[in-house]
């Protein structure tokens, strides 16, 4: 029993304090016990939404993310983190539509544009995603998943210029990170995802590298957006590896990951089948 007693707050406190750890499967039990207790804590479903976002179960987050709207429909946050969860699902127009309403709504939502400027982005419409981008960083500030997909739209539209800066921008925050948390793999991943969209992919290659030496395996991963495991990362180490020009190299991290999971699809790539 907790400090706070067998009470549905209190299992919704340590959900919260479990979360931010990254202990994800730990906060789900906690969350659904303080539903248990109390069905009405709307917000445990809002929580378990995000979640199952984290866990890489969008279908199930989107269950709870909806009932949490239908019992609060004001609750904004629980709308744009419904557009991503719809997002991951691959269902980018009904993303949109989310993003849209919350927009329309309050302007200002940073959240909201950014998952606008994916959505445009997704659908290859690079200078909606550049202007979307552009007005997150307006109302959000300075942000790593902003910067990087400014940084990739620009790139397709030949706005090399905007593409160098917001890439060279993610990739300072990144360094600040593992300046904070040098034994963390995330930001190490992440810099190899700016260095591979710059073409740098001997860069990448030395940050791929060092994401691996500090990941565990069969943990789940996720950061600005971006999920992954121990696999996945050794994968973009192969596709750098790839593009660099090591193509045997290359096979061989492939044929070392399908040891490990035989239907990964970057893997399965890296090896030719």
């Amino acid at each position: 029993m907790f400090f706070g007693g067998e009470t549905a707050e209190s299992y919704y406190d340590e959900g919260l304090t479990s979360f931010m750890k990254g202990e994800i499967e730990q906060a789900i039990k906690h969350f659904e016990r303080a539903l248990q207790l109390d069905s009405s804590l709307n917000n445990a479903h809002h929580q378990l939404g995000k979640c199952y976002t984290r866990m890489g179960q969008p279908q199930e987050a989107i269950k709870h993310l909806q009932q949490a709207l239908r019992n609060n429909p004001n609750l904004v946050p629980a709308r744009v983190d419904l557009g991503y969860a719809l997002l991951d699902m691959q269902a980018p127009e009904q993303a949109r539509d989310v993003f849209f309403d919350v927009a329309a709504l309050k302007p200002d939502n940073a959240r909201a544009q950014l998952g606008l400027a994916d959505c445009a982005y997704q659908a290859g419409q690079w200078d909606a995603a550049i202007s979307l981008a552009q007005t997150a960083l307006n109302f959000g500030g300075a942000n790593f998943a902003a910067y990087y997909l400014l940084g990739r739209a620009a790139a397709f539209e030949k706005r090399i210029d905007i593409s160098a800066q917001a890439l060279n921008r993610a990739d300072a925050l990144m360094e600040k990170s593992i300046e904070t948390n040098p034994d963390q793999p995330e930001a190490y991943f992440l810099r190899g995802e700016v260095h591979y969209a710059q073409e740098a992919y001997m860069k990448a290659i030395e940050f791929y590298h060092a994401a691996e030496e500090r990941a565990v395996a069969g943990k789940r991963y996720n950061a600005f957006g971006e999920r992954f495991n121990l696999l996945d990362i050794k994968a973009k180490r192969g596709l750098a590896l790839q593009q660099f020009g090591e193509k045997e190299a290359a096979r061989e991290v492939g044929a070392e990951i399908l040891k490990s999971d035989p239907g990964h699809p970057l893997g399965r790539m890296l090896t030719g089948q």
